[in-house]
């Protein structure tokens, strides 16, 4: 019985092009699932009133990162991205291919001299200073002389 599940092919629940049809689609199965808000949050392990506050009418929040993932696990559906050949056709005669050489192909490393991290640092200290008063950069001051001429144990 599983093997006749991997051999068919998906259902579609929806399809959608931008984030509003993605909203409709949910709204949809939620509903062909007869899942109520309350569910779908306990589902998916969102905050209360949740899935309301994403599917309602009144969209207070957007998915997002975090909350996507659990979402689309409670109504029990999967994103899959497929190709638009007409789009795709059409992207290409539109565009020139980049050039290989400005590819990057692995991460790109870069290194901080110490110089570098010791200036940054003292223009951190001085901008948090900014904001504080005098008596309080007075105390900081005399804390890091301190500090500094601390005899190494």
């Amino acid at each position: 019985m599983a093997e006749d599940a991997e051999d068919e092919p998906p259902r579609i629940v929806g399809k959608f092009t931008d984030y509003n049809e993605l909203i409709k689609a949910l709204r949809l199965r939620a509903a062909e699932l007869n899942l109520s808000g309350e569910q779908c949050d306990s589902l998916s392990g969102l905050p209360a009133r949740y899935a309301q506050k994403l599917l309602g009418p009144q969209q207070i929040r957007r998915l997002g990162a975090i909350s996507v993932g659990p979402f689309l696990g409670a109504l029990a559906v999967r994103g899959v991205l497929v190709e638009d050949k007409a789009a795709v056709e059409k992207l290409l005669r539109q565009t020139t291919p980049r050039q290989s050489q400005y590819v990057r192909t692995g991460a790109v490393h870069s290194e901080l001299s110490m110089r570098h991290m010791r200036k940054i640092a003292a223009r951190g200290g001085r901008n948090s200073r900014k904001y504080l008063g005098k008596r309080l950069v007075k105390q900081l001051a005399r804390k890091a002389a301190a500090a500094r001429w601390q005899k190494s144990p």
